[in-house]
């Protein structure tokens, strides 16, 4: 049987209806807790995005003296703000080899070799997602400690966890592309060192303008002109930051307070990581919040179990609008039980807090990973090639209603 490109369609239209990639919830905890919902798009002096209403404060207009509070009513009501974020996107490819149209046994063996890349597609894409939820929206998740030639030591060697072999790099002295070193060419990763925490490159690193101890690594194309045009989707960290918030996100003013910009607390003045995540607790609790969760690398969660010792009481846990379940560690926290997770695509040594209530996902598609049809096909021919392409899509936003009832504590 001979290649059929219009049945072939038809086919992957099946597989795919509506152009929707499902996905596999199993190892994206975080991914699957969050309420998911299609947002509208909207035009604004920002640009387009998404309106999320936020409330700051309540009317402050009150007295022990009637007529000095009612005097202040005439300045005094409730604050209010709204976030308008912007959508951030994720692309990633799936590509067959134009020979297989030759040698295979008809349009099905075809659809069978596209669909088989499209889920490994899908695979990496949700993982990313996963990533930018416990990130800041600059793309960048690890710091160089140090460079030798093709081997760069990452700060941190648990964030070797977050390469993979075939990735391009490209590193910048800041976090906006006006940082960039080399005008961001791009070079291969050839080895990741788990264990050592080491990258292998393609080519000497420090050649030209050299990368150095401190650079931020990005992948080539994930960095945005400034905090305003951030590439990537905003996580926890941007709308609840490690470090005080000195700017704003989305329009809203981080440092009005911490209804605006979140809690945070420095672990390391607590007795231990379950008092630091007690402490934070607390705190939230202080500001009226209620915490019903909390999420962190999964170093730090064996970290809190082995504190824990044999107090270690296990849930389960049932994620949103996903067939699956997962253990958690229940806390008892200021403001009552609080399930204590890990994520293996969070950073280590810090973790967030927050209601379940007051967090979710925005996206702009039928859901959150779509493969991108053009003239109604779910995949095209490569110019200049006889392969054949699949291009996948996740373009959402995280958003966090209530900052004020959320916190983060690092350092454990």
């Amino acid at each position: 049987m001979t290649f059929d490109a219009t049945a072939a369609a038809n086919v992957l239209k099946q597989t795919y209806p509506d152009s929707i990639v499902p996905i596999d919830y199993a190892r994206a905890k975080t991914l699957a807790l969050l309420k998911k919902s299609k947002g509208t798009i909207v035009s604004g002096p920002f640009g387009a995005g998404f309106v999320q209403p936020l409330k700051y404060g309540n009317p402050q207009a009150g007295s022990a003296t009637y007529a000095t509070g009612y005097n202040q009513a005439a300045t005094e009501s409730s604050r209010y703000s709204q976030w308008f974020l912007t959508p951030g996107e994720l692309f990633q490819f799936a590509r067959v080899s134009g020979k297989v149209t030759r040698i295979a046994e008809g349009t099905g063996s075809f659809v069978n070799a596209m669909v088989s890349e499209i889920e490994n597609a899908r695979n990496a894409l949700t993982r990313l997602d996963e990533m930018a939820l416990g990130g800041d929206g600059s793309g960048s998740f690890a710091q160089i400690g140090s460079v030798s030639t093709v081997t760069i030591t990452l700060k941190k060697v648990s964030q070797a966890r977050f390469f993979e072999i075939g990735q391009s790099l490209c590193a910048g002295t800041t976090l906006l592309s006006g940082g960039l070193k080399n005008t961001g060419t791009a070079i291969k990763i050839t080895k990741v060192d788990a264990a050592a925490g080491t990258l292998t490159m393609a080519s000497d690193v420090t050649v030209n303008t050299a990368w150095a101890a401190s650079d931020y690594l990005f992948r080539a194309g994930d960095v945005g002109a400034s905090v305003a045009t951030y590439l990537w989707p905003v996580g926890f960290a941007g709308f609840v930051p490690v470090a005080t918030p000195t700017g704003s996100l989305f329009t809203v003013d981080q440092t009005l307070s911490v209804r605006t910009g979140g809690n945070r607390r420095d672990g390391s003045k607590s007795g231990n990581i379950e008092e630091a995540l007690l402490d934070l607790s607390s705190d939230i609790d202080s500001q009226g919040g209620i915490t019903t969760h909390c999420v962190m690398g999964t170093k730090t969660m064996n970290k809190l179990v082995k504190s824990m010792l044999n107090k270690t009481y296990f849930d389960v846990e049932d994620a949103d609008g996903a067939p699956l379940g997962f253990r958690a560690v229940l806390l008892a926290g200021a403001s009552g039980d609080m399930l204590c997770y890990s994520d293996g695509a969070f950073p280590e040594e810090v973790a967030w807090q927050f209601s379940i209530d007051d967090v979710g996902i925005i996206h702009t598609g039928k859901d959150l990973i779509m493969l991108e049809e053009k003239d109604g096909l779910q995949f095209r021919e490569v110019a200049g090639s006889d392969d054949w392409m699949a291009r996948l899509v996740s373009s959402w936003q995280f958003h966090c209603d209530a900052p004020g009832h959320a916190g983060v504590v690092n350092n454990l």
